[in-house]
């Protein structure tokens, strides 16, 4: 599977794009660009999944008047069509969300679409629902009596999105976690111990990948000795805690408490990209992965990311220079705002090879002769 192509018009910032995807997709821009409302609408689609847009997506990142562009005046529905890539054709989802009564959002549109490779044209769209609907028909029970209607459901259930940017005292990361809360990695990594000692305790892929994850935080973290992840309180339902050991000394045990907002994210990020392959979803967004980090883990992830392009689609969101350096011509995206509007815009290795033979790419984004500088 690959989502091979987005349409959006009046989410956020952006008011009309049509964008090409590749299995590696590293978009860099200023702040404000337009970047992270791509990751954002991808985050959407995962809160509409779950019934969760008028209860959790909205109530957070709305009020709707806040996701549509200029607001309802100007952008009274947004629209969308999403286009995966499969071995025998191409899906497609395609909906529009009306401004509604108490600045909410509802579907007036849905539908599913499937196009037979060696066919001239595609099979007639199925429609989701009447319209007027406040939550996604693929949600709905009936939507897997149609094999079209199923499937995407099951592609788009695939694409999820991470950000690991809470890393306060409060934040879910630094305490306990149940052990039963482990059967995938949450967006905010809430959950990371419980979901490391599953790979622990798990069969031989999983513990693998474990031992694995351990050996790359000790590159990037040489301080790093091993994780010490043991079950607490009640016996029906334990917890676990992040808690690990320094290197060479083993006598004393440190908790998340002592750990930095940068090792944290690495933590995070390693466990992400280093989870077996059965288990890692089809599509990764992450937004800005290398806040807090230092350029010798930004060199690490990058090559994390550019491994796991090989099999699960990879959309990075950045503004760093360094960490663009890692990456081809052809992988990056450059976001622009213009009056209001994002443009994205995809580099060639052809266009840049004269620059490149003279600067790195981070380089040239700084000088800003591939633009997305403010």
């Amino acid at each position: 599977m690959n989502l091979a192509r987005i349409r959006i018009d009046g989410f956020r910032s952006i008011c009309g794009t049509d964008i090409e995807l590749g299995p590696l997709n590293v978009m860099i821009g200023a702040n404000g660009s337009g970047k992270s409302n791509l990751i954002l609408f991808l985050q959407m689609l995962n809160s509409a999944l779950s019934k969760g847009l008028q209860e959790s997506f909205i109530p957070t990142r709305g009020p709707a008047s806040a996701l549509l562009h200029f607001g309802p005046r100007v952008t009274p529905v947004m629209r969308a069509e999403l286009e995966f890539r499969t071995d025998t054709g191409r899906n497609f989802y395609r909906f529009t969300l009306a401004h509604a009564y108490e600045d909410t959002l509802v579907f007036t549109h849905e539908e599913v679409q499937y196009h037979v490779d060696g066919f001239p044209q595609p099979q007639a769209p199925v429609a989701l629902g009447p319209g007027g609907h406040r939550e996604s028909g693929l949600a709905e029970l009936w939507s897997e009596a149609d094999p079209t209607a199923k499937f995407v459901r099951g592609l788009l259930a695939r694409c999820r999105v991470y950000q690991f940017h809470d890393t306060s005292t409060e934040s879910f990361i630094r305490h306990k976690a149940k052990v039963a809360d482990s059967s995938y990695l949450r967006a905010n990594a809430g959950n990371l111990a419980a979901f490391l000692l599953r790979l622990r305790e798990g069969g031989e892929e999983d513990e693998a990948a474990y031992r694995q994850i351990e050996r790359t935080l000790r590159t990037v973290l040489p301080w790093f000795g091993e994780f010490v992840l043991t079950r607490e309180g009640a016996p029906r339902d334990p917890l676990v805690l992040l808690r690990w050991r320094a290197a060479g000394r083993t006598e004393y045990e440190f908790g998340p408490g002592q750990l930095s907002d940068g090792s944290l994210r690495v933590i995070a990020l390693v466990a992400l990209l280093l989870q077996p392959e059965y288990a890692r979803p089809q599509l990764i967004a992450v937004d800005e992965p290398e806040l807090g980090l230092h350029p010798a883990a930004e060199e690490v992830i990058a090559g994390l990311f550019r491994n796991v392009s090989k099999t699960s689609q990879v959309i990075v969101a950045t503004q760093s220079a360094t960490f663009l350096d890692h990456f081809a011509p052809n992988d990056v995206v450059v976001v622009e705002n213009v009056d209001g509007c994002s443009s994205f815009k995809r580099q060639t290795q052809a266009e840049l090879r004269k620059w490149l033979e003279r600067y790195t790419l981070g380089q040239l984004w700084n000088k800003n002769l591939i633009g997305g500088r403010p």
